[in-house]
């Protein structure tokens, strides 16, 4: 259950280092660089983002402009039937879009991925062994208890 103060925040894990609050801007800076290598890519996704939402919001328009196109007066159907095949052709270009969108960002998220990853991995790896063995950071936390419920035999 969520509860309505949203500034309450939970106690930081180690009481000697302050916690800090990343905002979305900031962490869309952090990765930047990394998107920013495909950028072609990034824009085409961007591109196709911006159209599927434009051809979302025109969905509900141009069923307007159907509805109110249906005129018993009316006697040829050609109008609302072309207005039937827009909105057709409307709401397959949304998801054609999102899909588009979807399989150009792909590779780019996979490699941003990959190569953060490999940053930390060097990292972790330029680490002092005192650091590992003091922070047993290879340890998870459902090992150590498990070790100590066992010793306790």
């Amino acid at each position: 259950m969520r509860h309505s103060h949203s500034s309450a925040l939970p106690a930081p894990v180690d009481k000697n280092r302050p916690r800090t609050e990343r905002g979305d801007w900031h962490t869309i800076r952090a990765l930047l660089p990394y998107l920013w290598e495909y950028k072609a890519r990034v824009l085409a996704a961007m591109a196709c983002l911006v159209l599927a939402k434009v051809a979302n919001v025109g969905v509900p328009v141009l069923l307007k402009r159907i509805v109110d196109s249906l005129d018993a007066q009316m006697a040829p159907l050609v109008v609302p039937l072309a207005l039937l095949v827009a909105y057709g052709l409307l709401r397959l270009s949304t998801t054609l879009f999102t899909e588009l969108r979807e399989f150009l960002f792909a590779k780019v998220t996979q490699r941003a991925t990959r190569k953060i990853a490999l940053q930390v991995f060097r990292h972790l790896h330029a680490l002092s062994l005192r650091f590992h063995l003091q922070r047993q950071t290879g340890a998870s936390p459902g090992t150590s208890s498990a070790a100590s419920a066992a010793s306790a035999r």
